[in-house]
């Protein structure tokens, strides 16, 4: 079995010279997916249709891509308001990167329009929900899904077929080891369901989830090769020599 392991690229300019060299390192690690981190931009201004075009031709592999720009309130690096970063994320999704990172606190009618766009533009969504204090409880973050997943069923009156192949993301921060056992227990119990879940915990007493995530379901785990976007990412080589050492994986 392969675990997924996406390495995450924080976009700091339009300057594509700049951040070439960078994708080439991250390509030549074949990660099995590539998240492009639009949040630590220098200037909004630069986020244009024709820089995101040229930054996936850049790519040019078979590498999934994912589309974040995060929201401040949720560890986003650049403070703007609503209005323009839900026009930037409507037009990440007509770029049609494999995935693109949406919060599930977002307001609804803008979920109900990004859903829709997303879905007519065959992009997947990865719903997100970052706690960067503590790690709740198995069952209230049960219930926090069920609640988004009756969100968008009877306040959005979304169909099945344009949300059940898109991601939900419950990310914490723990602040005992123990925690570390709410988010693997989640990743089993989505194991066995058709809904596909990436959650772990953050901060250096998160990495034990944070490796062991992909073990028990999680769709993918996080790692860094030069500069890390949250805490407690390892880099790349270390987290597959785990796997190596441990796991008699890849």
């Amino acid at each position: 079995m392969k675990y997924n392991i996406c390495i995450p690229i924080p976009v700091k300019s339009a300057n594509i010279s700049e951040i070439k060299p960078i994708l080439d390192k991250i390509i030549k690690k074949n990660p099995n997916l590539i998240e492009l981190r639009f949040d630590y931009i220098n200037d909004v201004q630069n986020l244009t249709y024709d820089f995101i075009k040229e930054l996936m031709d850049t790519i040019s592999s078979n590498i999934p891509v994912i589309f974040t720009f995060r929201n401040f309130s949720e560890g986003g690096k650049i403070k703007i308001n609503q209005k323009d970063r839900f026009r930037i994320l409507k037009m990440f999704i007509v770029a049609k990167p494999d995935y693109i990172d949406a919060e599930m606190n977002a307001d609804k009618n803008f979920l109900y329009e990004f859903i829709n766009l997303a879905s007519q533009n065959g992009v997947n969504i990865i719903f997100s929900y970052h706690n960067f204090e503590k790690t709740i409880k198995f069952n209230e973050t049960i219930t926090l899904l069920q609640n988004f997943n009756s969100k968008l069923i009877q306040e959005l009156s979304l169909k099945p077929e344009q949300y059940q192949n898109n991601v939900y993301k419950v990310v914490f921060t723990a602040q005992t080891f123990e925690d570390n056992i709410i988010p693997l227990r989640l990743c089993k119990h989505f194991s066995n369901l058709p809904q596909k879940l990436i959650s772990f915990c953050m901060g250096p007493l998160g990495i034990f989830s944070r490796i062991m995530c992909v073990t028990v379901g999680s769709f993918l785990t996080y790692a860094s090769l030069e500069e890390k976007t949250a805490p407690g990412q390892i880099h790349i080589d270390e987290m597959r020599e785990i796997y190596n050492l441990f796991l008699k994986n890849l």
